[in-house]
């Protein structure tokens, strides 16, 4: 029997008296890992985005938010119209008092409409607390948050999110701490501005970064709990009192009794107007994770379809192979090798080329996926039991599918071989 060393050796010899064949027939498996390295980096980056997204809400509260309800009738062209719903002082009041409920964050949209010059800005007026900064785990990237002392005051202060600033100022404006801006006749100077890198979005409130942020007491004298929305035709008015509470819970283990506790409150206190709602952060992060988790094993499930393709084609080069080197074969039985050498050397050709299309796939799959977050602008991660499991799977598959072959080659009868060559 040949030493180890002496048949890798003439198995590599072997693959580079052939390289282009070598290198096409480990294509299929190239692309087999590949595909499976960028898709599981794709779908682990939108999981982990996702993820993000909603601990960014606070896996330690309760987001209650008001929703405009349904329908059931339409006014008349020339009728003024009072709309009222949502959250109002009494349902704070309440949440404040219930078991496991630490603090809660209050905030309102002024439904003031943001202009830059003519244009009307996707950006919202919102009276907040003073908490709210922390609660929504933002950072002041310039300037200060809003102090205690512009709530005592009443101040016409702001802080601008970093989205907002970008569309109220010109292109190139960095520091804006200091500048005056107006919302229909009203002045706010801005004290600093804010960022949240992290995803966060609130319901009917949308993210931090898109927000102009005044002091709840500010906001509330300015417009009285309600905005004035004139158009053509109608003059409605709409009250509502908060859009937004962030009930913060002092034991996460509870959280589930305790928004069942809210629910059933406002299910009391509003009746049959569904004009609110009830998120919790917690419980959507444990059924996003549960459907990402499927979600990427359908994924690599796929992909690995194309590792077993690839699979089938090494077999099938291989087979022909074996019949192309059936001289070789025979040349070598006669001089003394034995069935188990036979076996070994094909076998050995067949892993060699999948373990190398697993890794040259490795990097194209790296590859796939940086044009893919580059272009479509979505997170790639790279985890290292992936990158472990293909290269794994490509050496397996070289083993199941270059036994067959290998073995054929090994069956070849010295004297039939060479009489017929």
């Amino acid at each position: 029997m040949m030493l180890p060393g002496d048949l890798i050796g003439l198995s590599l010899h072997n693959l580079l008296l052939h390289k282009i064949r070598s290198v096409l027939t480990s294509l299929g498996v190239i692309f087999g890992v590949g595909s499976v390295i960028a898709m599981l980096a794709i779908s682990e980056g939108a999981k982990q985005k996702a993820l993000e997204q909603l601990q960014a809400l606070g896996i330690d509260k309760i987001l209650i938010y008001s929703k405009k309800p349904p329908q059931e009738g339409s006014a008349s062209n020339d009728q003024s119209m009072v709309e009222r719903y949502g959250l109002v002082e009494k349902d704070l009041q309440n949440v404040k008092k219930m078991d496991n409920i630490e603090n809660v964050t209050a905030m309102r949209n002024s439904r003031l409409k943001v202009l830059r010059g003519l244009t009307s800005l996707d950006t919202k007026l919102v009276g907040t607390d003073i908490g709210f900064q922390k609660e929504s785990n933002s950072k002041i990237t310039r300037g200060r948050w809003l102090a205690p002392s512009d709530y005592e005051n009443d101040a016409q202060v702001c802080v601008v999110g970093k989205d907002a600033k970008r569309k109220l100022f010109s292109l190139g404006t960095t520091d804006v701490v200091g500048k005056i801006i107006k919302v229909e006749g009203r002045s706010f100077k801005i004290v600093g501005e804010i960022e949240n890198d992290i995803g966060a979005s609130f319901p009917e409130l949308d993210s931090p970064n898109d927000m102009i942020l005044v002091p709840s007491k500010t906001l509330q004298s300015l417009t009285k709990n309600y905005s004035f929305i004139m158009n053509r035709r109608t003059s409605s008015i709409t009250l509502v009192e908060y859009d937004l509470l962030l009930a913060k819970v002092r034991d996460t283990f509870y959280i589930d009794d305790t928004s069942k506790r809210i629910t059933s409150y406002l299910s009391k206190a509003h009746g049959t107007k569904q004009d609110w709602g009830v998120l919790v952060p917690l419980d959507l992060l444990k059924q996003r994770e549960a459907t990402q988790n499927i979600f990427t094993i359908v994924m690599g499930s796929i992909a690995g379809i194309s590792l077993i393709v690839g699979g089938i084609g090494i077999m099938n080069i291989m087979l022909a192979s074996v019949f192309e080197r059936r001289k070789e074969i025979g040349t070598r039985r006669a001089l003394g090798a034995q069935k188990s050498d036979i076996l070994f050397q094909f076998l050995i050709e067949t892993v060699f080329l999948t373990s190398l299309g697993g890794v040259l796939g490795i990097l194209t799959g790296i590859g796939i996926s940086k044009v893919i977050t580059i272009y479509a602008d979505m997170p790639a991660v790279y985890s290292t039991w992936s990158i472990v499991a293909s290269l794994a799977i490509a050496g397996s598959v070289g083993v199941i599918f270059g036994t067959y072959p290998a073995w054929k080659a090994a069956q070849q009868n010295p004297i039939e071989v060479l009489r017929a060559e």
